[in-house]
C-alpha cells in the first residue's frame, strides 16, 4: 500500500514527495525530541550522561548507515543513467551506419528500407524523450512493425545478390535492432521503487533517533536539524529522479537521435 502510493506520488510531482517528505521527518524529529525530553525528565542527575552517550553513539550509527546506503543507491541509479545516455550514442550510430549502407543496395529495396529507417529513428527519437510510460506500448509496436518490415526488404535482397554489400547491409541492421533493444532495456532496468520506501524508512528511524537524543540532551539545533533534513530529502529525491528516466529533471539527452534524423534531409554532397 505505501509503495503503491510512492509510485503515485513520486510519478506526479517529486516536488510535491520532497514536500511531504520534509514535513514526515520533521515531525517525526519533533516527536523524538518530545519523547527524549519527557524521559530525561524522570531520570536521576548521575544517571542522564551514561544514558546521553549511549544514545548519541547509536544515533551516529544509524544516520552514518542511512547516508552510506543513499550514497550506494545515487551511485547505481547513476550508472544506469549514464549507460543509457552512451547507449543513444551507440544507436544513433547504428541507425546512421544502417541507413548509409542502404545507399551501396541496387533496387528499389535499398531507398525502401532507408525510408524505412528514418521512421524508426523517429520512433527511437519519441521513445526517448516521453516523459510518461504511456506511450510506450504504442511506440513499441510501432517498432517491432517497421523492424518486420526492414527485415523482410533485406530477406530479399539477400536472397537476390548474395555478396558483401548485402552482408554488410545484414550485419548494420543487426547492429541496429541490437542497439534498439539494449536501449528499451535500459529504460526498463532500474533500482526498485521499494528501495525508495527502505530509504526513507531509515531516514525516518534515524532523524527520530537524533530527535531523541535532542530531548535527552536539551538541545535543538533547528537550523542546522532543519538544513540536515533538507539534504536527505534532497538525496531522496534525486535517487528517484535519477532511477526514474520518465520523470522528474534528469532526462536522457535525445541529441545523437536528433543529429542523425536531421543528417537524413541533409543534401547529399556533389561527386
Amino acid at each position: 500500500m505505501l509503495e503503491h502510493a510512492l509510485v503515485w506520488l513520486a510519478g506526479g510531482s517529486l516536488l510535491a514527495f520532497s514536500g511531504i517528505a520534509f514535513v514526515l521527518l520533521a515531525a517525526v524529529c519533533g516527536i523524538g525530541i518530545q519523547i527524549g525530553d519527557r524521559r530525561i525528565r524522570r531520570r536521576a542527575k548521575g544517571e542522564r550522561g551514561h544514558e546521553r552517550e549511549g544514545v548519541a553513539t547509536i544515533v551516529q550509527g544509524m544516520v552514518g548507515l542511512v547516508t552510506f546506503t543513499l550514497a550506494l543507491s545515487i551511485g547505481y541509479a547513476q550508472d544506469r543513467a549514464e549507460t543509457r545516455r552512451d547507449l543513444v550514442v551507440t544507436e544513433a550510430n547504428a541507425i546512421g551506419a544502417a541507413w548509409l549502407r542502404t545507399k551501396t543496395v541496387a533496387g528499389e529495396e535499398g531507398p525502401a528500407i532507408a525510408k524505412l529507417i528514418e521512421e524508426l529513428a523517429k520512433v527511437e527519437l519519441a521513445f526517448t524523450i516521453a516523459t510518461s510510460t504511456e506511450p510506450e506500448a504504442a511506440l513499441n509496436a510501432r517498432r517491432s512493425a517497421l523492424q518486420d518490415q526492414i527485415w523482410t526488404l533485406a530477406q530479399i535482397v539477400a536472397r537476390r545478390d548474395p555478396n558483401d554489400i548485402t552482408s554488410n547491409l545484414i550485419s548494420a541492421l543487426n547492429d541496429m535492432f541490437n542497439a534498439e533493444l539494449a536501449l528499451r532495456f535500459t529504460f526498463d532496468s532500474r533500482l526498485p521503487l521499494s528501495l525508495s520506501l527502505m530509504l526513507l524508512s531509515g531516514a525516518l528511524l534515524a532523524v527520530g533517533a537524533m530527535g531523541y537524543h535532542f530531548g535527552l540532551t536539551e538541545a535543538r539545533h533547528p537550523v542546522l536539524v532543519s538544513l540536515l533534513l533538507v539534504m536527505l530529502t534532497g538525496g531522496i529525491a534525486f535517487f528517484l529522479d535519477v532511477n526514474r528516466p520518465r520523470i522528474g529533471m534528469t532526462h536522457v539527452n535525445p541529441a545523437p537521435l536528433v543529429w542523425t534524423i536531421e543528417a537524413f534531409a541533409a543534401p547529399s554532397p556533389p561527386h
